[in-house]
């Protein structure tokens, strides 16, 4: 099996995936993996054992981050600040999910923290191509709409087969 699942719940390893033609995958996902997030898993490898898509991997992150120089989760913050930016680039949003807020501490000091979501998908083919959930103008589309799209087209779809358009971009 190619899935490759992250043990640290602090982003253990630099999982970087190389720009190529194939489709791979990202689950991120908080812990306990299990529930919703476990038949997520169960999907992405059976797409894998089909040749749906070519690879994919399943990361944990912390509930919240941090969002400062001396975080312990950077790998967390850049993956963000890439999903953010495909989503600017798309007219499209990750907030809700993700969200930034100020904390305070008990000893009167403040930071920025980022709440990720329970579970998110990065698409790449050939570049990030993808991130679920995204919300547009008049649609949210969550981690479970883009895989039940993509088994159905049998490839990484362009629309859903439904009315509503679906948000995959080529890069």
């Amino acid at each position: 099996m190619t899935a490759k699942i992250n043990e640290s719940t602090t982003i253990g390893g630099e999982a970087t995936l190389e720009e190529s033609d194939e489709v791979q995958m990202v689950l991120w996902t908080r812990r306990p993996v299990c529930g919703p997030r476990t038949d997520v898993i169960d999907r992405l490898s059976s797409m894998r054992a089909d040749d749906v898509i070519d690879e994919f991997t399943v990361e944990t992150w912390p509930d919240e981050v941090a969002i400062s120089e001396h975080t312990e989760h950077a790998r967390v913050v850049e993956v963000y600040k890439e999903y953010l930016l495909w989503a600017k680039e798309h007219d499209l949003s990750i907030t809700p999910p993700f969200e930034r807020r100020t904390a305070s501490s008990l000893v009167g000091g403040k930071e920025d923290v980022l709440t990720v979501p329970i579970m998110c998908l990065a698409v790449y083919d050939d570049g990030l191509c993808g991130v679920y959930p995204c919300s547009g103008e008049n649609h949210t589309w969550n981690v479970a709409d883009y895989l039940d799209a993509y088994e159905r087209a049998g490839e990484r779809p362009e629309t859903a087969e439904s009315d509503i358009e679906f948000p995959v971009f080529e890069d």
